[in-house]
């Protein structure tokens, strides 16, 4: 899950669809049907959503077609991106060098800023930090059987309750304790809403059912809690 979401985000379609101005659609319903097909309204093919092919099929391109919405980042962003950036370069154990360049440069702590771009300044570091931990712990987990990433959650969850104390020679560990600390220290019982979400995102990652959907229903209903979206709707 965190692999894909981190390669959307980090796409250049992405960072186009994010950056392009809004557009004046005042053109008639007729236009606006050519467009959505790809076609401009004159009949000639949109160069940035279509490649010139003779039979008109879609052809994938990063140049995303214009938008009418206007993107918003933070405006605390780059000041927090480049704390935290440091802050799991330095601190995560990665596996070597390249894992920990391929994190930097897939821009993961940014998702967060274009995703609440209203958030408090005091808290939007926590946000982002504790969203990073959760993509990165489910890096490890899908590394793992899940008997392992079982026990791995089960060591967590107690110390990101506040339950037990960190291992302080363990990152994942302390950093759980800290950044949950560090949300209670500002708003308990709203960091307790989040934390509930957070942990029946982690729990369904490691639960033995995602071996057993059968079908589309239950495998949407699985997708539905290990892909966060209880957790992510406490932020909104």
């Amino acid at each position: 899950m965190s692999t894909i979401v981190k390669s959307i985000f980090s796409s250049k379609a992405y960072q186009s669809f994010l950056e392009a101005e809004p557009q004046d659609h005042q053109s008639s319903g007729t236009a606006d049907v050519g467009k959505c097909n790809g076609i401009a309204a004159s009949g000639e093919k949109d160069a940035q959503t279509m490649s010139p092919t003779q039979d008109n099929h879609y052809q994938p391109t990063n140049n995303a077609s214009s938008t009418r919405f206007a993107a918003k980042c933070h405006p605390d962003a780059d000041a927090v991106c480049a704390e935290l950036d440091a802050f799991f370069a330095q601190n995560w154990p990665w596996a070597n060098d390249r894992a920990r360049e391929e994190f930097l440069k897939s821009d993961c702590n940014r998702w967060a800023c274009w995703a609440l771009p209203l958030a408090r300044s005091d808290r939007i570091l926590d946000t982002v930090k504790v969203n990073t931990l959760l993509f990165l712990l489910d890096d490890v987990a899908e590394g793992m059987s899940l008997e392992n990433g079982k026990a791995l959650y089960k060591r967590l969850i107690p110390i990101a309750q506040g339950k037990v104390q960190p291992d302080r020679t363990d990152p994942y560990e302390w950093i759980t304790y800290d950044v949950w600390a560090s949300m209670r220290a500002v708003d308990e019982a709203l960091t307790e809403v989040v934390l509930q979400g957070a942990l029946l995102c982690v729990r369904a990652q490691v639960d033995d059912a995602r071996n057993r959907c059968t079908g589309m229903r239950a495998l949407l209903l699985q997708r539905y809690k290990e892909g966060g979206v209880g957790y992510v709707s406490t932020f909104v």
